[in-house]
């Protein structure tokens, strides 16, 4: 299967967010809703972070910050790198493996339009990203 590029990939699927104040248990409770393991994080309407799953367990429950008052910008991943849309997904995927990210927010004309992640890409990409980087190295 040929993707073009990110926008393809992620095709409309609006990422879930949340507004930085809110609490890790109100975080929690959207990502359930939801069914996800990350949201974006919103300063009114500026992206201001990402607030994962592991963010939440290392940043709050492993050093038992209270969940009811802690905030989501205490915990979360701030100023995150974006993406473009027309990217492609071997760049994208560049782009989370060196950064080490499992989410990556897409934009598209400065608006975000989707969150990129890891596992959303094909395996076949993967594997020739993998191969495109041992060719470079000889």
């Amino acid at each position: 299967m040929i993707i073009s590029s990110v926008e393809k990939l992620i095709d409309g699927k609006l990422p879930g967010q949340v507004q930085f104040n809110v609490t890790i248990r109100e975080a929690c409770k959207r990502m359930c809703e939801l069914n996800v393991g990350a949201l974006v994080v919103f300063d009114q309407q500026q992206l201001v972070g990402i607030l994962s799953e592991r963010d939440i367990i290392r940043r709050c429950l492993g050093v038992d910050l209270p969940v009811d008052e802690t905030a989501v910008a205490m915990v979360m991943t701030k100023t995150p790198i974006t993406i473009d849309a027309g990217s492609s997904l071997a760049n994208a995927l560049e782009v989370m493996q060196t950064g080490g990210f499992h989410h990556l927010p897409v934009t598209k004309d400065g608006q975000l339009i989707g969150l990129l992640e890891l596992d959303d890409i094909p395996e076949e990409y993967h594997l020739l990203l993998e191969q495109f980087k041992e060719l470079r190295a000889r």
